[in-house]
């Protein structure tokens, strides 16, 4: 118990380095651009369709079930001000954040980790390339960015599936709904939604580019790997959500308040 307490502890504390080593490393020369840019496609063709599936789906069912609560009250037409309370300020950049973990960091993790049971990072080493500034700083920036991108379409995917299943199912006038939502929806969140999937982007990078530089024992090595940077990643995300959600509406307590 001891033993893998004080491995949990070293983990979490190698994983820190790197983090800090690439935020260092973005702004340090040489930036590897071409190989940022295709870490930043490989991201966008990967991710596009399950964030596509998981708003619609996600965004149907917040509306169907505040719907239900809202109609007993005769007060359908706050569904789309809530739409912004659950999926703009939440749902959207954690389901982000889950996701890009799931399909991109998986990925990074098996890459590195075959790269790394084939000795092919320390080659890179041997000829004199830096293994955080090829390897993870444009793993890291391209997370960093895309995930904040996808954020957006992912706000889109929940509010568009929210409105057809709140107009068409629950039964809210159209016009109500969409003024509720423009009426509770600020820059406010999606500033806060948009700096929050930054975070997730590059803790979700760190963990995926350490899982994988640190993979051993071969093919069955590389696989425990991956399974360790979903669940490591999972949790570092709910973790931080955890902290920033409470520290936001406690800086901005008027975000608590129905419009």
């Amino acid at each position: 118990m001891v033993t893998r307490a004080r491995r949990g502890v070293t983990t979490l504390g190698e994983e820190a380095i790197i983090f800090v080593e690439a935020a260092r490393g973005v702004f340090s020369r040489p930036f590897y651009l071409a190989e940022f840019l295709e870490q930043c496609r490989f991201i966008m063709v990967a991710c596009f369709v399950p964030l596509l599936l998981v708003g619609a789906g996600f965004g149907t069912i917040v509306a169907l079930e505040a719907g239900s609560f809202f109609k007993i009250v005769s007060a359908e037409y706050r569904i789309g001000g809530f739409m912004v309370l659950s999926n703009v300020r939440e749902f959207a950049p954690v389901a982000t954040g889950l996701m890009v973990a799931a399909v991109a960091g998986t990925a990074i993790t098996a890459d590195l980790g075959a790269r790394k049971v084939r000795d092919e990072l320390e080659a890179l080493s041997v000829i004199g390339i830096s293994n955080i500034l090829f390897i993870v700083v444009p793993r890291f920036a391209a997370m960093a960015v895309m995930t904040a991108l996808y954020n957006i379409p992912m706000i889109a995917f929940t509010t568009i599936a929210g409105y057809f299943a709140g107009v068409y199912l629950v039964g809210a006038n159209p016009g109500a709904f969409l003024a509720s939502f423009w009426t509770q929806g600020t820059l406010q969140d999606l500033y806060g939604g948009e700096i929050k999937c930054i975070v997730f982007g590059m803790i979700v990078s760190t963990i995926a580019c350490y899982k994988g530089i640190t993979a051993k024992g071969g093919a069955e090595g590389v696989a425990r790997a991956v399974n360790q940077q979903v669940v490591a990643s999972f949790i570092a995300i709910q973790a931080f959500e955890y902290l920033y959600t409470p520290t936001v509406l406690a800086l901005f307590h008027s975000s608590n308040v129905l419009r």
